[in-house]
């Protein structure tokens, strides 16, 4: 932040921490795109095995990751 006799601004801060919600927010939707990709290649490789079983599951499953991210994104829009 600084060393004795430095004032560091309130403005700076709010955007440090802005800054670093930001960043967390990105690494989390990484994860859960990671996710997602890692789903549709489970089903690709199952149904092209002839088992349909896991599609429905997997697809439900991808929709709760999308209105996650969907969430998220509001909570971009109201940081500002």
């Amino acid at each position: 932040m600084g060393g004795r006799g430095t004032v560091v601004k309130p403005d700076l801060l709010i955007k440090r921490q802005r800054a670093t919600v930001f960043v967390a927010l990105l690494l989390f939707n990484l994860v859960l795109i990671l996710l997602q990709l890692w789903l549709f290649a489970s089903v690709l490789e199952a149904l092209a095995h002839g088992e349909s079983q896991m599609a429905i599951p997997a697809a439900m499953a991808s929709v709760g990751l999308f209105l996650v991210n969907a969430w998220m994104l509001g909570g971009l829009r109201r940081l500002d």
